[in-house]
Formats: structure tokens, sequence, C-alpha cells
């Protein structure tokens, strides 16, 4: 049994590692999920709704969003889920 499993041990790692989001597309989901998020929020299409990646302290995002003149920002977790936004200088 050790034989088989101490070959298997390389493939069973990479699809562990397989399965994790890589950092490169991080921001673009956390930013989609702010659109998508502002985008139902204000009763807009998506594609009206512009999101761009500020910062990130402990784990979790800030997204600005706007729509038109309005600015909105999202607090976004590293699995891409909206834990809420605000409306600044409201």
């Amino acid at each position: 049994m050790r034989a088989v499993l101490i070959p298997a041990l390389p493939a069973m790692l990479a699809a562990c590692t397989a399965t994790q989001p890589s950092q490169d597309d991080l921001r673009p989901r956390q930013e989609a999920a702010c659109t998508a998020t502002i985008a139902a929020h204000v009763g807009r299409p998506s594609s009206e709704v512009t999101s761009r990646w500020l910062s990130e302290t402990g784990g979790i995002a800030q997204i600005e969003a706007r729509d038109g003149n309005r600015l909105h920002v999202c607090q976004v977790d590293a699995s891409g889920r909206v834990l809420g936004y605000i409306h600044p200088g409201y």
C-alpha cells in the first residue's frame, strides 16, 4: 500500500492546488462580484456599472463601483462574496 501512495502523492497534491483560485484571477472575480451586486442594488444592467479594485486589508478587498456619477464601495472577501457596500460621501 505504501508504494502506491508515494507515487500518487504528487498527483494528489497537484489536484489540491488546481482547485485553489490563483491570485491573478482574484481581483477580477472580486470586481465582478461588486459589479453584479451594485447593478442589482441600483436596478441597472451590469454593463452600466464599472468597478475597480482599490485595496485589501485582512483578506477583505475594497472595490469601487460607479453607476454614472454615483459611487459605491464594496467589501469583498477572497471567495468573491460581497460582505457589504457603502455610499461614501452620503
